[in-house]
């Protein structure tokens, strides 16, 4: 009987010692709940709160810096975003601004990536000298989201920083460099992006070649930095580079380059190329003729002499009389 008392005791001990405690909610905490919900239902209720929020100014701010930068769910941490850019007014309001320059300085690592990641997402270009602080920061992820600001805060001193530290980066932080340096309105120092295009990821070599083509605008600049005797690899790089380059010696250089290529290479390279230079029959020299019924090796299937490629290929069957004419070139 002793030991069942001495249970029964113990039981309603550990019953107690475990017993939940709601939290209790300040009103800045039920507004943010209310407002970050995505429940169509709670629609009125949600813009009451949010318009309450604006309305609370510096002690909103406050209040999200202090108790909403963390152990939030996805959609509350999105929502913190969402409400730093209405408050901010599109750089209406500075308080964002200041309050998150004074945040950052001895904040975790993953708290100053989220603080800069807030600030990109302001619309307000006065953050631009705040992020440019984190630019050499220890953390990759700090690094990476300061980087945000300069791709969403475009100036002309950003191209030069962004170049400085392009050698020293790799991967997904080469990626970020590149992004904010393709959403600059001027890169001069183009040339610096050439070695890019051997980068081993595939993601940042589509950048490059992106900036270098809108940067240098020519190819006849361009070609000063072709390689005399490219490998396989680097020439289908440039072969790409001269399709995104506008102009009439980039497609030259298409044209010398296509017959070195190997054969799927070059398929890959006919399936993505402009509507007009499609027609390689009519775009190609005789020294190269794709193998076909009008290849160089014999004459056309109607019994016609003539050199190889002088005439457009038969019509799809359907196509309207209109359209049987001769190609456009």
């Amino acid at each position: 009987m002793a030991c069942g008392l001495a249970c029964m005791a113990w039981g309603k001990a550990d019953t107690a010692a475990f017993r939940f405690v709601p939290p209790v909610l300040s009103h800045l905490d039920s507004l943010f709940i209310a407002a970050a919900t995505g429940e169509p239902r709670f629609k009125p209720m949600r813009d009451g709160a949010e318009k309450e929020l604006i309305a609370g100014a510096a002690a909103t701010l406050d209040y999200l810096l202090a108790k909403r930068l963390r152990d939030q769910t996805p959609r509350q941490r999105h929502y913190v975003e969402t409400l730093f850019k209405a408050m901010a007014d599109s750089g209406k309001n500075p308080a964002p601004v200041r309050k998150l320059a004074g945040a950052l300085p001895g904040a975790a690592d993953s708290i100053q990536a989220q603080l800069l990641h807030i600030g990109s997402e302001l619309a307000d270009s006065s953050f631009l000298p705040v992020a440019r602080l984190y630019l050499r920061a220890d953390s990759v992820e700090v690094r990476k989201n300061a980087l945000r600001s300069l791709g969403s805060y475009p100036s002309g001193a950003n191209p030069a920083l962004l170049l400085a530290g392009l050698d020293s980066t790799r991967d997904l932080e080469r990626q970020a460099r590149l992004w904010a340096l393709d959403k600059q309105a001027e890169v001069k120092d183009w040339p610096k992006l050439i070695p890019i295009l051997a980068d081993e990821n595939l993601y940042n070599r589509q950048l490059a070649r992106r900036i270098v083509a809108r940067a240098a605008g020519d190819w006849a600049l361009l070609d000063n930095y072709a390689p005399a005797e490219p490998e396989p690899e680097e020439q289908l790089e440039w072969v790409l580079l001269a399709l995104e380059t506008p102009g009439v010696a980039s497609k030259a250089y298409v044209r010398k380059a296509l017959p070195a290529l190997e054969p799927e290479t070059r398929k890959f390279i006919e399936s993505i190329m402009p509507r007009p230079m499609r027609n390689l029959r009519s775009m190609l020299p005789g020294s190269w003729i794709p193998p076909g019924p009008m290849g160089s090796s014999g004459s056309n299937p109607g019994g016609s002499s003539g050199t190889a490629g002088s005439q457009a290929p038969p019509a799809p069957k359907g196509t309207p009389k209109s359209q049987t004419g001769k190609l456009r070139p």
